[in-house]
């Protein structure tokens, strides 16, 4: 009994969606450690730190949207627009620094719930609308800053930079409560009515769920870690710029599919986008690292994540097997 229950058990954890992903990531994490003789010092990981954390968020924020049922391709216009407010209002008192981080984030909220309600509430095609707001968002940005510039104070960066304690950057506040919002969140009814919608829409209306409530809730839910992102990106810059998130926007996706999440929606843990964030980030380290020449990593780049892609339908072909 005590072994069939073990076997149960081991069959559980690789079978999990995200398994794959926590292989992928613990491999690439020894192949960083062979190129980058620092990566375990403490300065090597603040670095990486800083650079991965604006792409673990847009993750969890599309994951959200992909668990639903949606996709969000106007994720990186939205940080675009958001830096270029941020570097065109901010000041140097703190009174400043907050309240354009507020206006941020409400912007980001705004934006997030205008896709939420068109997709919810018209019913077009999540792929294309958020296609055409990105475009809206990115042309907005362009011809309030065609160049990058503005002004962002320098404590503001180095605020982002600093160390809360000894050995503790400010910037791993970020993620911790990240992961214990979406820890709390993941008990909460409202979270299982997102894999309900996402999985299948018409039943969880059947059964009682507020379908356009639900989506308008993850967009909201998405704006927030949006704007987090985007106030990552312009502390690390110190400047507004209208290209700035373009990059975000599929690196997202990719990362929300390579963590394990179903991209029609209602399978997979958001964990997964975190760990596929982290992929991705590390993974330009190794192309960097191996000496890759700037020509050549876009495509590695590319290889890598359908190789990575592949790897994660490995449970979804066990559990076919199994049946």
């Amino acid at each position: 009994m005590v072994k069939m229950k073990n076997r149960l058990n081991w069959k559980s954890i690789y079978q999990n969606p995200s398994f794959p992903s926590f292989l992928i990531l613990i491999a690439i994490i020894i192949l960083n450690a062979f190129l980058q003789h620092n990566f375990f010092t403490y300065r090597a990981f603040k670095s990486n730190l800083l650079t991965f954390t604006p792409l673990i968020l847009t993750s969890i924020a599309q994951g959200l949207v992909i668990l639903v049922g949606c996709v969000d391709l106007s994720l990186g216009a939205t940080i675009s627009l958001i830096t270029v407010l941020m570097a065109s209002l901010m000041g140097d008192s703190l009174l400043s620094m907050v309240l354009v981080v507020f206006i941020g984030t409400g912007l980001a909220l705004l934006m997030s719930f205008i896709n939420g309600f068109i997709i919810s509430y018209f019913g077009p095609p999540p792929l294309l609308t958020t296609y055409a707001t990105s475009v809206l968002w990115f042309g907005i940005a362009l011809f309030f800053m065609p160049t990058p510039g503005g002004y962002i104070p320098s404590h503001f960066s180095k605020m982002y930079r600093s160390d809360l304690f000894p050995s503790f950057p400010v910037v791993l506040l970020f993620l911790i409560g990240a992961f214990f919002f979406l820890f709390f969140m993941s008990k909460t009814r409202f979270f299982k009515h997102i894999y309900a919608v996402g999985g299948n829409e018409e039943a969880a209306y059947a059964n009682g769920v507020n379908v356009f409530l639900t989506k308008i809730k993850v967009f909201l839910l998405s704006g927030i870690f949006i704007a987090l992102a985007a106030i990552c990106v312009v502390a690390q810059t110190a400047t507004g710029d209208a290209r700035s998130g373009l990059s975000f926007s599929l690196n997202s996706v990719a990362a929300s599919i390579i963590g394990g999440l179903s991209f029609s929606g209602g399978k997979g843990s958001i964990i997964g986008p975190i760990m596929g964030g982290l992929i991705l980030g590390l993974l330009i380290n190794v192309l960097y690292f191996a000496n890759i020449t700037s020509f050549y990593q876009e495509f590695m780049k590319g290889i890598i994540i359908i190789f990575s892609l592949a790897v994660g339908a490995i449970p979804k072909y066990l559990k076919t097997r199994s049946l």
